[in-house]
């Protein structure tokens, strides 16, 4: 099934259903690429949600090559048109070898990647200073399935373009020797793959690729997709290769002539996990005391630092969590350098031996003792006899009160 199969009312041009993909394909009828303007922007929640504007004071993206490897990209949406970008390439070998995006679906993807601030808009892209590379491997809107040859060759001609980041929105479901060997490439070539996780369905069991290469690659990462609520999208696949999940239930992204449009699917998860990457790359070449990241470098900031889901990680629905991409990119995390463990704690002194006791202070002191016994014995048995006397010269005691404050008797 293709990814494009959990998109909900994605760009007016861009149907959901899934086609089968003939085996020639044919040149794109130019009313494909025709498209009526979008809406203005509803809610913009995955932005509060990611909150990933925090990390500009950072970085933005800059020098950063990030590949969209999908249905080509269209520079025509205000926000799409003054970003970075290069001309890209098209690896359908009957096309007419330009990128331009006759289904929308790319152009969504790159837009949630880098979509340019405006003045007037309140849409942002993750990482709006990036270069995007749009390499097209699908073709016409009856053709917009992925294919293995089309998705390796993708991965092929985003090396060769220079892209330290590939986006992979499209997928198959089941992997082949050919498209294995394009993920191996990317992996010894230092380069980050993410890719949606698919959109059959949490009962499914299916699995798709390359997503689901993330458990024999580490270069590899699976996005699921979340709703506003944080709860996974009942279309997203689950598996054990989930590596993170993002928002992708509900989201707004740019359309191809203008204005915005709501989408659903793990296609449009996977791009706010690429922008965090993105992000994470440029901070890392900025500091020149830190090592260049690896893939797996990459991969293991995202696990760690991903907000942790209700349940053990990882999780087959979420993988370990929602992206953070604050704690991605400021977090440090070097395995080189060994994790600070607690000194030992300073024995307590040991107990000193009593000293022996001095006889002849304790024959002092108890005769002391005996002495004070004696005196106060005398003491006593004067001051009885003195009362006595008293008492027969002044007469009978008075008869005994209450004592107000006390309520025991006393003697007045």
């Amino acid at each position: 099934m293709s990814l494009f199969r959990g998109a909900l009312a994605v760009l007016l041009a861009m149907s959901t259903a899934v086609v089968a993909v003939p085996s020639q394909r044919a040149e794109a009828d130019p009313s494909d690429c025709t498209f009526k303007p979008g809406t203005a922007v509803g809610d913009i929640w995955p932005q509060r949600r990611l909150d990933f504007q925090q990390v500009w004071g950072i970085t933005r993206g800059a020098g950063v090559k990030v590949a969209v490897v999908d249905s080509g990209v269209n520079f025509i949406n205000p926000q799409l048109r003054g970003i970075r970008h290069e001309t890209g390439v098209s690896v359908i070998p009957t096309f007419d070898r330009t990128t331009r995006d006759c289904v929308g679906h790319g152009t969504a993807v790159a837009g949630i990647i880098a979509a340019r601030p405006l003045a007037d808009q309140t849409f942002l892209g993750v990482a709006p200073d990036v270069t995007i590379i749009p390499i097209k491997q699908t073709n016409t809107k009856d053709d917009k399935s992925g294919q293995p040859a089309g998705i390796a060759a993708g991965i092929r001609a985003a090396i060769s373009a220079g892209a330290q980041v590939i986006n992979i929105s499209v997928e198959v479901n089941a992997p082949t020797p050919d498209l294995t060997a394009a993920v191996a490439q990317a992996r010894a070539k230092g380069r980050v793959i993410v890719a949606a996780a698919g959109n059959d369905g949490q009962q499914s069991r299916a699995k798709a690729y390359p997503a689901a290469y993330s458990t024999t690659f580490d270069n590899v990462i699976a996005v699921s997709a979340t709703d506003s609520n944080d709860v996974v999208a009942d279309f997203a696949n689950a598996g054990g290769y989930v590596t993170v999940a993002a928002p992708g239930k509900d989201v707004p992204v740019p359309s191809s002539l203008s204005g915005y449009e709501n989408a659903a699917g793990t296609s449009f998860a996977a791009p706010y996990v690429t922008g965090t990457v993105a992000l994470m790359l440029a901070a890392a070449a900025q500091d020149p005391g830190t090592s260049p990241m690896t893939p797996a470098d990459v991969r293991d900031r995202l696990e760690v630092t991903a907000d942790a889901p209700p349940a053990d990680v990882p999780d087959p629905l979420y993988g370990y969590g929602i992206v953070n991409p604050y704690l991605a990119v400021t977090t440090v995390r070097d395995g080189s350098v060994a994790l600070p463990r607690p000194s030992k704690a300073t024995p307590l002194p040991a107990p000193q031996a009593a000293k022996p006791a001095d006889r002849a202070l304790q024959h002092v002191a108890l005769g002391l003792a005996f002495g004070l016994i004696g005196l106060t014995v005398l003491t006593l048995v004067a001051a009885g006899i003195l009362r006595a006397g008293g008492r027969r010269r002044a007469g009978p005691l008075p008869p005994s009160e209450p004592d107000r404050d006390r309520g025991t008797l006393v003697r007045r």
